[in-house]
C-alpha cells in the first residue's frame, strides 16, 4: 500500500528544515572564527608596524640627531604626514607639558619617516614624545644627560609602570578605533569611554599599554597597541653609530 502524497511532501518539508537549521548552525561556527582570524591578522599586521615605526624613529635619530616632532592634529599643515615644528626656536610646534617635562602629541610623521600612513583600521598612528629628545638648532640636541620623563602604565591609575624610561611612545587605537584620528577625514573618531583608552588621547605623560578586553562602549574597554622607545634602547643605537657622547 503506498504512501498518502501529503504524507510524504510533510516529512520532505521537515527534511529540508532540519537540512538549513544545521546548514545555519555551521555557518554560524565559521563566521565567528573568520572575524577571529581576521582580527588577529590585523593585529600581527599593526605590531609589524609599529616595530617598523620604532625603528624609523631610531633611524631618524641616527641620521639627524633628534627625534621627529609630530605631525599635528589641528591647526594649519595638520594631518600632512609632515612634523610640525617651529624652526625659530628649534622646538615642536605645540609643546605640553606635564611633570616638570615638555612633550608633544600628535600623529606619526608617516611622510617624514618614509612610512604608511594608517593602521589596519584605517586611523593614524598616535606618537608621543619628549620635547628635549626632539629638539634641533637652534636648541640643542639631547645628550646621555638628557632625562625622560613619559611613563607606559598598566591603568590609567598608573600604580604599576611598564615603563618610567620611555622617550617616545607609538600607538594604534586598535580595531574599535575610539580617540583615533580618521585617516581618510582627518577628524577624531569617537571618543573613548573607558579610561585606560581616554588615557592614550589626553595631554599628559602617561600611556597605558595593557591586555585586550572587548566588552563594547564601556568603562572596561581596551584594545589599544602599544609601543615605546626607552631612552636606554636610544642611546645604545647612538652610541653604536658613532652618534653619542
Amino acid at each position: 500500500m503506498s504512501r498518502h502524497p501529503n504524507l510524504v511532501r510533510g516529512f520532505t518539508l521537515i527534511e529540508m528544515g532540519i537540512a538549513l537549521f544545521i546548514v545555519v548552525l555551521v555557518l554560524g561556527s565559521m563566521l565567528v572564527p573568520l572575524s577571529a582570524q581576521v582580527e588577529q591578522r590585523q593585529t600581527r599586521a599593526t605590531l609589524q608596524e609599529l616595530d617598523e615605526i620604532r625603528e624609523a624613529l631610531v633611524g631618524f635619530a641616527l641620521a639627524k640627531g633628534y627625534l621627529p616632532c609630530p605631525d599635528q592634529t589641528s591647526g594649519a599643515g595638520s594631518n600632512d604626514g609632515s612634523e610640525d615644528i617651529n624652526a625659530g626656536t628649534g622646538a615642536c610646534s605645540v609643546v605640553l607639558t606635564t611633570s616638570g617635562n615638555d612633550f608633544s602629541m600628535g600623529n606619526v610623521p608617516w611622510v617624514t619617516l618614509g612610512l604608511g600612513s594608517r593602521d589596519p583600521w584605517g586611523n593614524r598612528y598616535r606618537y608621543f614624545v619628549l620635547s628635549n629628545f626632539a629638539q634641533r638648532s637652534p636648541a640643542t640636541p639631547f645628550t646621555l644627560g638628557t632625562a625622560d620623563n613619559l611613563r607606559v602604565c598598566e591603568t590609567a591609575a598608573c600604580t604599576t609602570t611598564l615603563s618610567t624610561t620611555a622617550v617616545a611612545v607609538v600607538l594604534s587605537h586598535g580595531t574599535n578605533g575610539y580617540g583615533a584620528i580618521n585617516a581618510s577625514s582627518g577628524t577624531a573618531n569617537t571618543a573613548p569611554v573607558s579610561a585606560d583608552e581616554l588615557e592614550n588621547t589626553d595631554a599628559d605623560r602617561d600611556i597605558v599599554s595593557r591586555p585586550r578586553y572587548s566588552g563594547g562602549l564601556d568603562a572596561s574597554e581596551f584594545d589599544d597597541i602599544v609601543v615605546w622607545l626607552s631612552r636606554y634602547t636610544l642611546f645604545n643605537r647612538m652610541v653604536s653609530g658613532g652618534k653619542l657622547p
